[in-house]
């Protein structure tokens, strides 16, 4: 059953799936660049090791170690989170699959990761995270599983 990529990239599901990821895609750009503007978590860390070198940071830019170690770790989800997601919905995609189920299980796992990062930034638990970790990898294997079901 050969199905023609250009009419289901046309389909509007598969349309709001990927603006999903992109908006995801605009958040993890601006967690980057937030990430920057606080300070780097492993230049800082490193920086605090040296008193020389700490003795000569500007106190313009000088941040919290303590929030750029948080700004860090909310980017490290925001960015393996969008590459998980990436990976399954290019699967998804070439293969014409699934377009609806798809959308959903795309918008819920946008949600979980805005809500994850967000968690991150503010309260850091490493059995918070194994939940999460959870939820994303059932949502990506659910992902990966429509496209193998109803496209490949």
């Amino acid at each position: 059953m050969d199905k023609d990529l250009s009419l289901f990239v046309a389909d509007s599901n598969v349309r709001l799936t990927w603006i999903a990821f992109f908006t995801q895609w605009v958040l993890l750009g601006f967690v980057y660049l937030l990430r920057h503007g606080v300070g780097d978590a492993e230049k800082t860390a490193a920086a605090a090791e040296d008193p020389e070198t700490a003795a000569k940071k500007s106190a313009l830019w000088k941040g919290s170690d303590a929030f750029a170690n948080r700004v860090a770790s909310a980017y490290s989800v925001l960015k393996e989170n969008t590459n998980l997601l990436l990976a399954v919905l290019i699967l998804n995609t070439f293969g014409n699959a699934s377009t609806r189920a798809v959308m959903i299980i795309t918008w819920i796992y946008f949600a979980f990761t805005v809500v994850f990062a967000a968690s991150e930034l503010f309260y850091s638990n490493r059995f918070i995270r194994l939940g999460y970790s959870t939820i994303f990898y059932g949502l990506t294997l659910a992902i990966g599983g429509l496209a193998f079901a109803q496209g490949w």
